[in-house]
């Protein structure tokens, strides 16, 4: 598989990613590092959220079902030619959860009329993960962690 990469950044919501909360001061920053590729023979977009580590505010994982919509409206997404992935490069557990496939069912609003998907997680393959290890490799961590 080949890959460009169209877009590599920090990526900022608040609270948990509705529309209406972003322009809530009083709740609190996130952020993840976002990285978009386009895989160049089947045209799929992969969307990588990649956790920051501590102090990065509200997890993607809590808020995915509205950042996703959004970020899909903002870079001019097809929902249904695109695979989410959640990345945890400090993850003391399993392993096999440091990358996390993010299965989008469905796309509607929710009781506030905000647009959220439904979605489930399983782990990524093993095949899925090296290209995800490689297009972190690729661009970078993105934070510089200052040492205490």
């Amino acid at each position: 598989m080949y890959f460009k990469v169209t877009y590599s950044a920090i990526y900022n919501w608040k609270g948990s990613g509705t529309e209406r909360e972003q322009n809530d001061p009083n709740l609190m920053d996130s952020f993840c590092h976002l990285i978009i590729a386009q895989e160049a023979t089947t045209e799929v977009t992969w969307i990588t959220l990649i956790d920051q580590g501590e102090d990065t505010g509200v997890p993607t994982t809590n808020c995915i079902q509205y950042i996703v919509p959004r970020i899909c409206e903002r870079f001019k997404l097809k929902i249904t030619n695109l695979r989410v992935f959640e990345v945890w490069p400090y993850h003391q557990g399993d392993p096999r959860l440091k990358y996390t496939e993010v299965v989008i069912s469905d796309i509607s609003f929710d009781d506030d009329n905000e647009r959220a998907l439904l979605n489930s997680w399983r782990p990524t393959d093993d095949k899925d993960a090296k290209i995800l290890d490689q297009l972190i490799k690729t661009v970078g961590d993105k934070v510089i962690r200052e040492e205490v």
